[in-house]
């Protein structure tokens, strides 16, 4: 299967009604490039222009799809031959090696990007790039040096805005022309408005009684005579909009500076607060039409941002925020003991009310406690070893009863719910241990007590789906399917979305540790396949059953399950992988909070009836 990102592009030039949101093959990353995959994206009055198939003279309009986007925010997540100033999974902001930014991935070049600062958010930053660059370079070309006057038309666009505030910044003094709703805006910016239309000349000669020194235009509304009128000299002028700029003798600013130098001089002075851009909207990728007919409406005190990863679920960020009080403690700022308590608690309330099954009674296999669920109907039951989250220390049995009824009753299976000794009581290999004992319980056992041993599955989520893993790959020819849940496979972490998903999370790169720590011990090797599955061989990996993996896409074990589905598939496994994309780590156990948990539980329960089709 051919990994894919998602852009927008256009295949005819008109409105924004011509964009389109397309899949489109992963970009690999070349030489001196790295890949991001991107979380917001600004949007440019150049990109209009270009779907609309207005290009400089002599510039020759494409036929084929174009994507759109010069500037983005994102983070990291693949490294072209000779990059070493970066890693995979840090945040950056800038420009795309070409012009798709408006994409949920994309290639830069490595010295077109600058670390993302932490005081801003990926909306923030993806407004910065070019507006902050063709700010600083125009005025800087202008030689615009303090006490003099400035011009500013759309003085409240992005460009125009930024160009005010490093201005004053300077010590000029700033006009702004603007709709009369962006005056006040101008004003607490430090610049004098004056409104478009007839007569500007004269209310811009009221207010600049002394002249104009120098003209910047970021409007592009023929007012490049008028300017040049102003100053005497149409060297003092300068457009980024008019492409009819020659005629009048006038320089059109085309050429960027590095990126970097022109941050390093104003990313302090964001920090500090003496220049900010604000944010007029954020559209989602879906509604990038609308986020350009906003953009060509005009009258914009900011910048449009499309936002290209998919938000997080609402339902998740209220389970966040009901997690993550002021003063509540997380689980891994608790002993291992007050840790159980509050996530027993905690799964109890968001599993919902636990279905109704058959039978369901405890057992004991192999000396390991277990609980089995019969679903409704004559046996013999296909068979599901199901085992539990927690990071290896926390979670029990119980905790994930609503789980373990629901894919019994869903799927038509004897579900055998493990109870593996927990960390750090218990460390590695005790669980693993367990859960072998529990199968070859099940193969000799389960019989007699309606289980068909012909047709078995091992599942688990998170650290369950962990040791489900190393259980196929320990006991090939066993199981005939398997379903990992957000599965851990790669106790090093090396992925991307371990730094980008790895705080404000319920699972942080703290946590993780915290759990490692308790089921590692001091002596095991986390490249041990026993601990993660992903570095088991090619010949482990090839007698592995068919598998689901489900992944969510704000959670730092996203990228390792992916790479462990893509090593499966690459050994000749059949694999589906199923990514929710607006999810945490930990949602499939909280369908009483978060709906989106009963689609991937119905999901793998529909899984589960057709292993066996």
């Amino acid at each position: 299967m051919t990994a894919l990102a998602r852009r927008l592009q256009h295949a005819a030039y008109g409105g924004p009604e011509v964009l389109d949101v397309t899949e489109v093959p992963l970009p690999e990353p070349g030489p001196g490039q790295v890949r991001v995959r991107i979380h917001a994206a600004g949007a440019n009055a150049l990109d209009s222009k270009k779907r609309r198939g207005l290009f400089t003279p002599g510039q020759e309009a494409p036929a084929e799809p174009q994507p759109l986007g010069l500037e983005m925010a994102g983070v990291i997540d693949a490294l072209g031959p000779g990059v070493t100033q970066w890693k995979t999974g840090q945040p950056v902001l800038g420009r795309t090696a070409e012009q798709d930014a408006v994409a949920t991935h994309a290639l830069a070049d490595a010295d077109a990007l600058v670390a993302k600062p932490d005081f801003l958010t990926f909306e923030q930053a993806a407004a910065l790039p070019i507006a902050t660059e063709t700010a600083y370079r125009t005025l800087r070309q202008l030689g615009l040096v303090a006490g003099q006057t400035l011009l500013v038309h759309a003085a409240a666009g992005g460009v125009g805005l930024m160009a005010v505030q490093l201005a004053r910044a300077l010590g000029a003094t700033v006009i702004g022309t603007a709709g009369e709703a962006n005056h006040p805006f101008l004003r607490d910016l430090g610049a004098t408005p004056v409104t478009y239309g007839d007569g500007l000349a004269d209310r811009i000669r009221a207010v600049a009684p002394h002249g104009i020194d120098a003209v910047l235009d970021a409007s592009g509304r023929d007012v490049l005579p008028l300017s040049v009128d102003l100053t005497g000299n149409p060297d003092k002028v300068l457009t980024i909009a008019d492409l009819d700029a020659a005629r009048h003798g006038v320089r059109f600013s085309r050429e960027m500076l590095p990126l970097p130098q022109v941050m390093d001089d104003v990313l302090p002075m964001i920090e500090d607060g003496r220049l900010h851009m604000p944010i007029e909207a954020v559209f989602p990728l879906e509604q990038a039409a609308d986020a350009y007919r906003r953009l060509d409406d005009g009258h914009l005190r900011g910048k449009i941002v499309i936002a290209t990863r998919t938000p997080l679920d609402p339902a998740a960020r209220a389970v966040l925020d009901m997690a993550m009080q002021p003063g509540v403690p997380q689980l891994h700022e608790l002993s291992a003991a007050e840790a159980r308590s509050v996530g027993d608690e905690m799964w109890a309330n968001l599993g919902g009310e636990p279905a109704a099954v058959a039978r369901a009674e405890d057992a004991v296999a192999n000396g390991v406690p277990v609980k089995l669920y019969w679903p409704e109907g004559e046996g013999p039951h296909p068979v599901l070893i199901w085992i539990h989250g927690g990071g290896w220390t926390v979670g029990s049995a119980a905790a994930s009863d609503a789980t373990a009824r629901d894919l019994s009753r869903l799927a038509g299976y004897l579900v055998v719910s493990v109870d593996y000794r927990l960390a750090p009581e218990h460390p590695f290999p005790a669980a693993v241990e367990d859960v072998r004992a529990v199968a070859t319980w099940v193969s000799s056992e389960i019989g007699v007590r309606g289980g068909d041993t012909t047709r078995m599955v091992v599942g688990g989520e998170s650290a369950g789906a962990n040791l489900g893993a190393v259980l196929a790959n320990e006991l090939p020819g066993t199981f005939g399917f398997q379903v990992l849940v957000y599965p851990a496979t790669d106790l090093t972490h090396p992925f991307p979305s371990y730094e980008e998903n790895g705080e404000g999370l319920l699972l942080t790169k703290d946590a993780l540790a915290w759990f490692q720590g308790h089921y590692l011990g001091e002596d095991a090797d986390p490249r041990d396949p026993r601990v993660s599955p992903l570095y088991a061989d090619a010949a482990t990996l090839a007698a592995a059953p068919p598998t689901l993996v489900i992944t969510a896409g704000y959670d730092p074990l996203r990228d390792e399950g992916e790479a462990y589905a893509k090593r499966l598939r690459e050994a000749g496994v059949t694999v589906e992988q199923v990514r929710y994309e607006g999810q945490i780590h930990g949602f499939f156990s909280m369908p009483a909070a978060i709906p989106t948990a009963r689609e991937a539980i119905e999901r793998v329960t529909s899984a589960l009836r057709g292993a066996w089709a």
